[in-house]
């Protein structure tokens, strides 16, 4: 959950527990500041919120001090209104959603996490198929009338290679090299080949272009956590981790974390074949490569 302070006379946020609860211990904030988060009906005390009782018991524990009754620490319709007079605050379903509520997933727009994962898997199959045609490897391949048993050991035999060994080694940071490219991209026109295809983009939570310190945090979490450095097991386990994710709360965590936002355009029959005849390229040109 995402919450937004009022702090200097105008909207800050969205912050996390954690950073409410930073910003309480550094005094930025106060028991008294209005926040706000997704299912009030408008701006409270933070020590009338639910959500952030933990914190400010907490924060009076380390304290140590006596608080007045609840009653005399009110403001007044004075105290609430007069900073705010010159630059109000917008209604709460003006403020812009950065992290979904479980709740509310169902009531947000469709996430489509499997044209996500084709979209990753076309970015890592053309930069695969890229280093595979320029490396020069020949692999073997099944022959018509060969058991399944001897084709898999002689594809093992060639694996063990050196040249195959050097491969591998480049492709791991060829795939390492793409993420920073994927970053560049994603700051400059919000997409990727693979992204772009599928018809998604990245932007900021109010739909303007990521910043590259962003776009290059999100590439990398991706990296670490959506799809474990491409290895097995930990490529599964990332995929399952930002499905569940992402059909629960309607974000994958980095997104959450950045305040980034995933946007789809329709998916149709065009798209779709367009889909199909770039992965049939990429493919064709691998097999070419290994004749």
């Amino acid at each position: 959950m995402d919450f937004y302070l009022a702090l200097d006379g105008s909207k800050a946020g969205p912050f996390s527990i954690f950073k409410v609860g930073e910003l309480l211990q550094s005094g930025v904030a106060t028991i008294d500041t209005l926040a706000w988060h997704r299912g009030l009906d408008g701006w409270k005390p933070i020590r009338e919120i639910g959500a952030l009782n933990l914190l400010r018991e907490h924060l009076e524990g380390e304290e140590k001090v006596e608080s007045p009754p609840l009653s005399s620490q009110t403001p007044s319709p004075e105290r609430v209104s007069r900073p705010f007079d010159r630059n109000p605050f917008p209604p709460p379903s003006a403020v812009p959603e950065v992290g979904p509520m479980v709740a509310s997933a169902a009531a947000s727009e469709p996430v489509h996490p499997f044209l996500r994962f084709w979209a990753r898997m076309f970015d890592y199959t053309l930069v695969s198929v890229i280093v595979f045609y320029f490396s020069g490897i020949k692999l073997p391949q099944p022959q018509l009338d060969e058991a399944l048993a001897s084709s898999l050991s002689r594809y093992m035999e060639a694996m063990r290679q050196p040249e195959v060994i050097a491969y591998t080694k480049i492709l791991v940071f060829s795939l390492l090299a793409w993420h920073v490219v994927e970053s560049i991209l994603l700051h400059l026109v919000g997409t990727t080949p693979g992204k772009a295809i599928f018809g998604i983009r990245v932007r900021s939570a109010n739909g303007s272009r990521i910043s590259l310190r962003t776009s290059l945090g999100r590439s990398f979490y991706v990296y670490l956590l959506g799809v474990g450095f491409y290895q097995f097991p930990f490529f599964l386990i990332g995929a399952a981790f930002g499905y569940f994710r992402l059909v629960t709360t309607g974000l994958c965590l980095w997104d959450n974390h950045l305040g980034t936002r995933v946007t789809h355009s329709p998916i149709g029959p065009v798209r779709i074949l367009l889909a199909i005849f770039a992965f049939l390229v990429l493919f064709g040109l691998q097999s070419a490569a290994m004749s």
